[in-house]
């Protein structure tokens, strides 16, 4: 009974004067569903491609124990026979995999794995559709027809194959037609890359790749009793009859060095998206505030007929909680809007920094839509708690008056600084704790403190600003704004949230602009430095196999015949595991060439002093990422082995690269083939000795004569494109970022209306006594909107100075923890001196709307005492 009488109690008080505030309670509502909406389809985006990658994995890996790799090569698949012969190996498969594609360049790339029809039947599961009723195996044809395939059902609907048909397919050494003699069923490994798959025998792989005798890696499967033993146990069981070169691993590996990589992408843009949410949380607060304020003499009636403080409180935390219910389901279809666009971005990000994702469907993860609603429903909790405890101080008394007495607090503005003080200066230790996994915990928290240290320092800095303001004002400005540097200096502590609000959100946008535009800025430089080159030569489908394939020989000895005027940069890239942690590069190129023409952007050491040890080959220098993940620096040892051969090299050196997560080691390759062995080209630039004013003209000269001395199968890319297409992964990837700060802008500039409106509910009888003694009604909305220009005046100058402080927290801490990069700090005043006197200009429109509410009621009315 009791919950029937609150439910209808709430209907009469809370529903229909929200009814009557239609086009207020829309607002809070909309700003509510923008922020979960941006939360929820952040979350979900990102959530699919991390399943879509883990599945994939699984899928591949099936249900192997072990897995044999060769680090910076193929392992020998002579060993496959001594494996099957081991007592403790059940069974034993290679298996081969490699990005092709049609012969059409306007077609996506698709995954060929080679493996054995036959072994393989224990590790993977997959399925021939079109014989599935019949008595014998579709995959036989596999191995009776060379050059067969099957191939996935998306890959049949793509191309319009079907049983029976050829495809021509482009692999970096040359082009074959394979037969179709199957459509894979949709499950299993056919599901793996988003269905983007095909499958042919190994024969017919190595036979294709020109891999004769060599496979990417062995699956083991053990007996049941030496499945029990530990993983170093088998390792030794197993050493004497491989190389000494081979490396064991698990098969999940893979999928967990992946989805670590992702895991800080994730919760960055989780920890980013809910800022819109904390944003809006200052907007619910307002509305609940407005709400209690404006019907103070409605809560003392209700007081005086024996309804008990806990009752109002109830009241307004339940109407926050309304609120944010009903802004969550608003924000369903507006999140379903978002979530296909941003779904593409973030998976291309995912797919360029970190690890290839093809995310073939967005599956409603109900936890992520419960921690949506959980999210939303705390923030207005929080939210309205204040207002609601201003409710519970009503007395009864107030029934008896037309004006009630605001609500006070028992802390004095002084008190809340000293508080502010403390948190704004512990922010900046607490950041710098470690992180746990990668993920600056500690970084966000600091964040946070940091955001409620000046919503707390507010009330104070209001005080003496306006204090201080006062008589300038009142010289420049007339009485209307002395009185209204007078009333910021009265405020009382409420103003902490209100103000907190503007401060938040400017805050969040110098922040971010900051760190986008020296990002940017960084990345600039180290793409012209570093990126350069006229012309980017590889294997065909080079970058998306991770240069794993060297260039054919007759393409190298085309390449070093050219009769154009340049010089060439060969180099060859190898992806290693460093301690079973996460992969990166090894990049031997020849540093004395591009030396001549590029440059790194230096992190430590003094590249004159070391040029000539790192062109005899002496030692190493580091990406600051490969530096940061392995706390390796200037003048300790790097260690790796690729092959048969072990490298033992100092470093000399930390530059930036911004190539991938895990981070690049640079080596000089004439120096790697004079102490190790030839590894081959991987990719060449290439280099004008000098330019002409026929630059394009030049390069289009040079791509012809580089496809009639070395062929087609080849992929070529003009440096330029190469730079503005790194400049333009970069803007796609803050893209999303934007969204979130104009988001959190519009919030903040909403709230000041109410927030406003509030302050003028509170002190309507003061200001019509002000009118009463002789102010017109001009004067008198001229103070109100003075106190507003002062408000967004010390709202953005404290959130500016808070800007700067979390801009310096992100480039030097969470991104450093996160990524491992940092990049050079650098102000965009440009864009800063551009947008803040927007942002103040929108704050002080979106405060006319309550300088209205002055004169609503008559003076008469108001200033009669009963």
């Amino acid at each position: 009974m009791k919950l029937v009488f609150f439910l209808k109690l709430f209907t009469w008080f809370s529903l229909r004067n929200m009814r009557r505030q239609k086009i207020r309670t829309l607002i809070v509502l909309l700003g509510i569903a923008l922020g979960a909406a941006v939360f929820s389809s952040v979350r979900l985006s990102i959530r699919a491609t991390i399943d879509s990658f883990s599945q994939s994995m699984d899928r591949i890996a099936g249900y192997s124990e072990m897995v044999l790799s060769r680090p910076g090569g193929r392992v020998p698949d002579y060993i496959i026979a001594n494996l099957i012969r081991h007592p403790d190996v059940a069974a034993v498969t290679a298996l081969m995999t490699t990005y092709v594609k049609p012969n059409n360049d306007q077609e996506d790339p698709f995954l060929l794995i080679g493996l054995d029809p036959i072994l393989d039947r224990r590790f993977r599961s997959w399925e021939v559709r079109s014989l599935r009723n019949s008595n014998s195996d579709g995959w036989l044809s596999l191995i009776s027809e060379p050059q067969t395939v099957l191939i996935s059902d998306v890959l049949a609907r793509k191309f319009d194959l079907t049983t029976g048909d050829e495809i021509t397919i482009e692999h970096p050494r040359k082009s074959s037609v394979f037969k179709v003699v199957g459509v894979l069923e949709v499950d299993g490994m056919a599901m793996a890359e988003g269905g983007y798959v095909a499958i042919t025998d190994i024969a017919s792989f190595q036979e294709f790749t020109g891999l004769h005798g060599l496979v990417d890696r062995i699956d083991l499967i053990f007996s049941p009793a030496t499945a029990r033993l530990s993983y170093e146990n088998i390792q030794q069981r197993l050493v004497k009859v491989l190389p000494e070169d081979i490396r064991f691993s698990l098969p999940s590996e893979t999928k967990e060095t992946g989805q670590a990589m992702m895991r800080s992408y994730h919760l960055n843009l989780s920890v980013l998206s809910f800022a819109s949410l904390f944003v809006g949380m200052f907007l619910v607060y307002s509305l609940v505030a407005l709400n209690a304020a404006s019907r103070r003499r409605e809560l003392a009636v209700l007081r005086s007929t024996g309804a008990s403080p806990q009752l109002l409180f109830g009241l307004f935390i339940f109407e926050g909680l309304f609120l944010g219910v009903i802004g969550w389901i608003v924000s369903l279809p507006v999140g379903n809007i978002f979530v296909k666009h941003l779904l593409n971005g973030i998976s291309r990000t995912i797919s360029t920094l970190f690890v290839k994702v093809h995310v073939d469907t967005l599956l409603l993860d109900e936890w992520e839509i419960l921690a949506s609603l959980g999210v939303t429903l705390f923030v207005s909790l929080l939210a309205s708690f204040q207002p609601a405890w201003e409710a519970m101080q009503v007395s009864p008394r107030e029934a008896f008056t037309t004006v009630g007495k605001p609500g006070t607090s028992k802390l004095t503005a002084k008190q809340l600084a000293g508080f502010a003080v403390i948190m704004i200066f512990l922010s900046w230790p607490i950041s710098k704790l470690p992180a746990a996994g990668n993920i600056p915990i500690a970084g966000y928290m600091a964040i946070l403190i940091l955001f409620c240290g000046f919503a707390l320092l507010s009330p104070y800095g209001l005080q003496k600003t306006g204090q201080f303001l006062s008589p300038f004002l009142r010289r420049f400005g007339g009485v209307s704004a002395y009185l209204a540097g007078r009333y910021m200096r009265d405020s009382s502590t409420r103003t902490a949230v209100s103000v907190g609000a503007l401060i938040t959100a400017v805050a969040l946008f110098v922040a971010l602009v900051v760190m986008i535009s020296s990002f940017r800025r960084t990345v600039e430089l180290w793409v012209n430095q570093t990126v350069s080159g006229d012309l980017f030569v590889t294997t065909k489908l080079g970058a998306t196999n991770r240069f794993r394939d060297p260039l054919p020989p007759g393409v190298m000895t085309g390449l070093k015949e050219l009769s154009a005027p340049v010089d060439l940069v060969p180099s060859r890239r190898f992806v290693l595991t460093h301690g079973n942690n996460f992969d990166y590069e090894l990049d031997t190129m020849d540093l004395g060439v591009f030396l001549q023409h590029g440059q790194f952007v230096w992190v430590e050491g003094d590249s004159d002093r070391i040029h000539s040890r790192l062109l005899s080959g002496e030692g190493v220098i580091v990406s600051e990422v490969f530096a940061n993940r392995t706390g390796l620096r200037v003048g300790e040892n790097y260690n790796a082995q690729i092959l048969n051969h072990q490298l033992l090299l100092p470093i000399l050196g930390i530059v930036r690269d911004y190539r991938t997560s895990g981070g690049v080691v640079f080596y000089h390759l004439p120096a790697f083939q004079k102490r190790f062995f030839d590894p081959g080209w991987s990719g060449v630039r290439l280099f004008f000795n000098q330019r002409s004013n026929k630059h394009e003209y030049d390069l289009l000269k040079l791509r012809a004569e580089i496809i009639q001395r070395c062929g087609s199968y080849i992929d070529m890319v003009d440096g330029k494109d190469l730079r503005n297409a790194v400049l333009r992964i970069f803007d796609e990837t803050f893209a999303v970022t934007t969204v979130l700060l104009l988001i959190a802008l519009i919030i903040a500039a909403l709230g000041i209306t109410t927030t406003l409106a509030v302050q003028i509910l509170e002190r309507t009888r003061q200001l019509n006594t002000i009118f009463a003694i002789g102010a017109d009604q001009k004067q008198i909305r001229a103070m109100i909107f003075w106190e507003a220009t002062l408000l967004v005046l010390a709202g953005e100058i404290a959130g500016l100075i808070c800007g700067f402080i979390l801009s310096y927290m992100l480039v030097y801490v969470i991104n450093v923890q996160s990524f491992g990069w940092s990049f050079i700090y650098q102000i965009s005043w440009g864009t800063l001196g551009l947008s803040l006197p927007l942002i103040i200009a929108t704050a002080i429109m979106a405060a006319l709307p309550a300088i209205k509410l002055v004169f609503i009621d008559s003076p008469a009315t108001l200033l009669r005492e009963r």
